[in-house]
């Protein structure tokens, strides 16, 4: 079983000061311990609160770039643009959130499922071991019910979570899956995530979950997702991929 040799690691931010030393002190001791090439990719969509100074107290010990983004743009537009610095030299992109709700540590479990021969894998609340912790009793509620729904209308087996934004990626097949003009995703909110995975389910690449305990307790920010639009997008990808079976937009 191989393990990738160059690991990219993908985190969105935006106004996570608070979250981010702590979450960046488990990348280092990730880092520290293991001997694959690590390098992470942060991208800020316009930190007010001295995120990126926090983010810079580490570019000595962890190999860590800063791409700023301009103010106003989405969780989509941050995943396009950090999945774009992080393929060409990639062998795994890991795209995980910059609040400190993921544990970098399940890193290693993601890399031996891809060095097994998946293509995604995706760290889940859903599978057997996952849990939530934090989390309000109405979002938990609206999960689990979309997460029944999409897995009835578009099953990709055995991935139970489809909106979680911790995941590993072969960088070969997440190539495979651009759009023509060399975007990852077309959605800029937090459908973006759905969207990738779907387009991989259409691309027919090989899914595995390993379970996840997610940390909302460890939040220190507000959540930035806007439930009503996000639910609204959602909707409007599922009859996409019902009825066209995978985007419309031409392809490279």
């Amino acid at each position: 079983m191989s393990v990738a040799h160059q690991t990219v690691i993908v985190i969105p931010v935006l106004n996570e000061s608070e979250a981010i030393e702590p979450l960046f002190q488990k990348i280092l001791a990730l880092v520290e311990s293991r001997r694959d090439g690590y390098r992470v990719v942060v991208v800020d969509g316009g930190s007010t609160d001295g995120t990126l100074d926090r983010v810079a107290e580490f570019q000595g010990r962890v190999p860590v770039e800063i791409v700023t983004l301009e103010p106003g743009l989405g969780l989509g537009d941050a995943l396009d643009a950090g999945l774009t610095r992080a393929v060409d030299d990639a062998d795994v992109v890991i795209t995980m959130d910059g609040d400190n709700s993921h544990d970098p540590g399940l890193i290693v479990d993601m890399l031996e499922r891809i060095g097994a021969g998946s293509d995604v894998v995706v760290a889940s609340r859903f599978a057997p071991g996952g849990a939530e912790i934090g989390v309000a009793p109405h979002r938990r509620l609206l999960s689990h019910a979309a997460s029944r729904f999409l897995r009835t209308v578009l099953p990709f087996p055995p991935v139970r979570d489809y909106s979680s934004g911790f995941r590993a990626y072969r960088a070969k097949t997440l190539v495979g899956t651009r759009l023509a003009g060399q975007r990852f995703v077309a959605e800029s909110g937090f459908a973006c995530m759905l969207e990738l995975l779907l387009e991989l389910r259409a691309y027919g690449a090989r899914p595995d979950e390993v379970p996840l305990v997610l940390r909302y307790d460890h939040k220190a920010s507000e959540s930035k997702m806007e439930v009503l639009p996000t639910v609204l997008r959602y909707l409007s990808l599922v009859c996409r991929y019902v009825f066209q079976g995978r985007r419309s937009e031409a392809r490279a």
